[in-house]
C-alpha cells in the first residue's frame, strides 16, 4: 500500500512539473538541432586496395602476399606514407588528416578512409597514398621478377654445362666402340684360324691311324698346341669386349643421369616462368569515393539523444525543486 502511495506521489510530481520537464526537453532538442545544422558537414572518403600476390616456385610456401596487410596497415597508421603525401601534395602537418585503415579478417583487402569536410582535398590525399603504395609494390614485383629471371639464366647455364658434359661423355664412348669392332674382327680371324687348325688336327689324326711317323705326331702336337693358344686368345678377347661393353654401359648410364638432370632443370625453368606469369600486382578495387550522405553531424540522432537527456534532467530538476519547496 505504501509503495502504491509513493508511486502516485511520483506521478503527481511529474504532472505538476510537466512544463519544466517539457521545457528542458525542447531546450535541449533545439540546442542540439542548432549545433547539428550549423556544424560543417563531414563526409567519408573511402578507398579499397587488394594486396597482390607472388608465387614462390622454389620455396616451401607456394604463395605469399607482396606485403602483409598487417605490415602495410602499420605503415599507413604510422604515418610512413603521410610524410611522402605531405611532400608530394605540398600540404602542412595541420592539413594532413588521420587515415583510418581496416583489414577484414583473413583477407588481403585494406579499406582506407578519411572523414573530413574538405572532401576534394582528402580525396586527393587518398589518391596520392594509393599511388605511393602501388609504386612501392611494383618495385617489389620488379625485384622479384629480376630474381626469377636471374635464376632462369643460372639454370640455363647449368643446362649448357651438362649438355657439354654429355657431349664429352659420348665422345669417350666412340673409341671403346671402335676397339670392340677391331677386337671382333680379330676374333673373326682367330675363329677362321681355329677352324683351319681343327681341320688339320682331324686330318693328322686320320693319318696316325694308318701311319705312326714322328713327323706326323709332331705336326699333330704342334697343331693342338696352336689351337689351344688360339682358343685362349679368343677367350681373352671376349673378356676384353665384355670389359669394354661394361665401360660403355657405365658411360651411357652417366649420360642418362645427365639427361635427367636437364629434365629437372627445364622443370625448374617452367616453374619459374609460371611464377612470373602468375604474379598478381596490388590493385585498387575501389577508387577514393566521397560518401553521398555526411557521416557527421547526424541531427536526428543528436536531437533524439538531447531530448532524452533533457527529459532526464527535467525530471531530476522537478524532483529537486519539489524537495526544496517541501524542505522549506
Amino acid at each position: 500500500m505504501e509503495e502504491e502511495i509513493n508511486l502516485a506521489d511520483y506521478i503527481k510530481v511529474l504532472l505538476k512539473r510537466k512544463r519544466l520537464i517539457l521545457a528542458c526537453f525542447f531546450i535541449f532538442v533545439v540546442i542540439a538541432g542548432i549545433i547539428s545544422y550549423t556544424t560543417p558537414k563531414v563526409y567519408k572518403i573511402e578507398s579499397v586496395l587488394e594486396i597482390g600476390k607472388i608465387e614462390n616456385a622454389s620455396e616451401d610456401v607456394s604463395e605469399q602476399m607482396i606485403e602483409s596487410p598487417t605490415q602495410l596497415l602499420g605503415k599507413i597508421e604510422g604515418n610512413v606514407y603521410g610524410v611522402r603525401i605531405k611532400q608530394n601534395l605540398g600540404i602542412s602537418n595541420k592539413e594532413l588528416p588521420i587515415i583510418k585503415v581496416e583489414n577484414p579478417k583473413e583477407t588481403n583487402i585494406l579499406i582506407v578512409s578519411i572523414e573530413s569536410s574538405e572532401t576534394e582535398k582528402m580525396r586527393q590525399v587518398l589518391i596520392e597514398g594509393n599511388n605511393l603504395i602501388l609504386a612501392d609494390h611494383q618495385k617489389i614485383i620488379e625485384t622479384k621478377e629480376k630474381l626469377f629471371e636471374n635464376n632462369i639464366e643460372s639454370i640455363a647455364e647449368k643446362i649448357k654445362a651438362v649438355q657439354e658434359k654429355i657431349k664429352i661423355t659420348l665422345n669417350k664412348i666412340v673409341p671403346f666402340e671402335n676397339d670392340i669392332v677391331r677386337i671382333e674382327s680379330k676374333i673373326s680371324a682367330l675363329e677362321e684360324e681355329k677352324e683351319n687348325l681343327e681341320n688339320k688336327i682331324n686330318f693328322l689324326q686320320e693319318q696316325l691311324v694308318s701311319e705312326q711317323t714322328p713327323g706326323t705326331q709332331f705336326a699333330l702336337f704342334d697343331a693342338k698346341e696352336r689351337l689351344a693358344q688360339k682358343k685362349q686368345e679368343t677367350e681373352d678377347l671376349y673378356l676384353n669386349i665384355n670389359s669394354l661393353k661394361t665401360t660403355i654401359e657405365d658411360y651411357r648410364l652417366e649420360v642418362n643421369s645427365l639427361e635427367m638432370a636437364i629434365t629437372d632443370y627445364n622443370s625448374e625453368i617452367d616453374s619459374l616462368n609460371t611464377s612470373i606469369e602468375e604474379i598478381r600486382p596490388t590493385k585498387i578495387v575501389k577508387e577514393p569515393t566521397i560518401s553521398e550522405n555526411p557521416v557527421e553531424p547526424r541531427p536526428l540522432l543528436y536531437m533524439a539523444i538531447a531530448g532524452i537527456l533533457g527529459i532526464f534532467i527535467g525530471i531530476f530538476w522537478a524532483f529537486g525543486k519539489e524537495w526544496w519547496e517541501k524542505s522549506k
